[in-house]
């Protein structure tokens, strides 16, 4: 059987916010949050996303006046595929809303979506 083929991916950091003093999570709590928020979502029978989640690092740029360098923090990424059932739209939906939840959660100033061929910024307030 041949199906629709949508594959998501959350990008987010495990340390509140950028600066390196700043407290950082354990996967563990990437964990929770997802499963409570795949359950509220069941009681309120909204439709959700399952995937797998995976321990990573973010690795970036770091320019501070002339110096340049280069930083990493722990992160995680959320991995799977929207269901057929769901429109695109629907899978918008449940990404960007999961995405705030870890917005909230890890204190975070953005996290990244992949939802097919798109890419999405969601970002909090200052």
């Amino acid at each position: 059987m041949q199906k629709p083929y949508r594959p998501f991916q959350i990008s987010c950091g495990l340390q509140e916010g950028y600066d390196s003093s700043n407290p950082v999570h354990a996967i563990e709590e990437a964990r929770d949050c997802i499963q409570r928020w795949i359950e509220r979502r069941m009681h309120e029978e909204k439709k959700l996303v399952a995937g797998t989640l995976l321990r990573g690092e973010f690795i970036y740029p770091w320019v501070e006046k002339e110096l340049m360098s280069s930083s990493y923090e722990p992160s995680f990424q959320y991995v799977g595929m929207v269901r057929e059932d769901a429109t695109d739209e629907e899978g918008i939906e449940m990404l960007e809303n999961l995405a705030l939840e870890f917005l909230q959660k890890f204190k975070q100033k953005r996290v990244h979506i992949v939802f097919g061929k798109e890419y999405h910024i969601i970002e909090g307030v200052e």
